[in-house]
């Protein structure tokens, strides 16, 4: 039998989720297999935000304005360190460079600088933990018993 119009990959995906969280979860029967079950429905979960949105190609472009309005306050300090932080082609491996130069050293450029890094890269770690929340339960089940 097929279907008169195929059903989108997050119908699937929700499905999916539903099914392992309301029937197979409940059922489940000792840790590793309820771990497993729990980490296969926040996996499913995450992988539907992946398929939304290219978040790899916003968080870059993202990046690289944030990049681009340090690069007069790095020019004007005339740090060398700074300077070929910025010349890295990633925009996160520049600001990760950039920010460690400016831990290194401190002063009013170095202040400005971490002032508009930081939000950009704190509002997206932010945004990928909200993402990932489905996956924590699962590790917090599994982790309870560690010591």
């Amino acid at each position: 039998m097929t279907l008169p119009v195929a059903p989108d990959v997050e119908t699937i995906l929700d499905s999916c989720i539903e099914t392992l969280r309301e029937v197979v979860v409940p059922s489940v029967e000792g840790d590793w297999p309820l771990y497993c079950a729990e980490l296969m429905a926040g996996s499913l979960e995450y992988a539907k935000h992946l398929l939304r949105e290219d978040l790899d190609a916003s968080r870059r472009a993202e990046l690289r304005r944030a990049l681009d309005e340090v690069r007069e306050i790095v020019a004007e300090a005339s740090v060398p360190e700074w300077s070929e932080a910025l010349a890295e082609e990633s925009p996160f491996v520049a600001a990760s460079r950039l920010l460690v130069a400016c831990q290194n050293s401190g002063g009013a450029a170095a202040e400005q600088v971490r002032a508009i890094l930081h939000p950009v890269l704190y509002a997206q770690l932010d945004a990928e933990m909200i993402r990932t929340r489905g996956l924590f339960s699962a590790f917090a089940r599994n982790m309870a018993g560690a010591k």
